[in-house]
């Protein structure tokens, strides 16, 4: 095997670690995205403190009414049960059954409104709960299939780390050197295949004796315009 094959092949291995590493701080950022969630939860959380309030006031409400039943109730065997006798004062009773009679019926006009207000909160805060709990589950899961992917990818590059050993100790020392340098020069890409006499690093045509360098394999070639070395399979 030619050393330009060899280190075509570390070339890949790297490519690989490379992706993978990529991957990986793709995943991590997703993991600590919880932006969703938290919306879904705040979203959730409002709603929930509406209800507690609207149902104290219905309970209020109904307390109330309650009470000025009893007054009413009471104002009622006044009028009619005899006890009390005096024209001015039947007449000042009946102003006042009446008067009681019109408040009552505002009051249960106000808890027939306030009861379906509380109903239309109660199914915004049953559907944003449902939404949340949706939201929760799904984020839970596909953080579950990250963690996943997290780890096989970690073990993966474990393995490629290993085979990147075994490629570097087959080749030069000046070789590996070279490589090295290119590979920080030029974002990881240090070699560039060859396709139909086009340098693929830099999509540029190859002079025709640097082709022909190139394909023996025997020493490293670089491409004219970047510099890369050329690999030709």
């Amino acid at each position: 095997m030619s050393n330009v094959r060899r280190l075509y092949e570390l070339h890949e291995i790297d490519l690989s670690i490379s992706d993978d590493k990529k991957a990986i701080v793709r995943i991590e950022g997703r993991l600590q995205d919880d932006h969703v969630v938290i919306d879904a939860k705040s979203k959730f959380e409002q709603e929930e403190k509406k209800l507690p309030d609207l149902r104290k006031k219905e309970k209020q409400m109904g307390w109330d009414i309650e009470e000025l039943s009893g007054k009413i109730d009471e104002v009622d065997k006044q009028l009619y049960g005899g006890s009390v006798k005096n024209p001015k004062d039947l007449a000042s009773l009946n102003e006042e059954f009446g008067h009681f009679k019109q408040r009552k019926s505002a009051m249960e006009d106000g808890l027939l409104d306030l009861m379906g207000e509380l109903e239309k909160q109660q199914g915004a805060y049953d559907n944003v709960k449902s939404e949340f709990e949706k939201v929760q589950s799904r984020w839970q899961e596909d953080n579950g299939h990250l963690v996943e992917d997290k780890d096989r990818l970690t073990a993966e590059i474990a393995e490629l780390e290993e085979k990147r050993k075994d490629a570097a100790s087959q080749l030069e020392i000046s070789d590996l050197n070279v490589y090295e340098r290119l590979r920080k020069t030029k974002g990881g890409e240090a070699i560039a295949k060859v396709e139909q006499g086009m340098c693929k690093g830099c999509r540029i045509n190859l002079p025709t004796h640097t082709l022909q360098k190139a394909r023996t394999g025997q020493e490293l070639v670089y491409c004219t315009n970047c510099g890369r070395i050329l690999y030709v399979s």
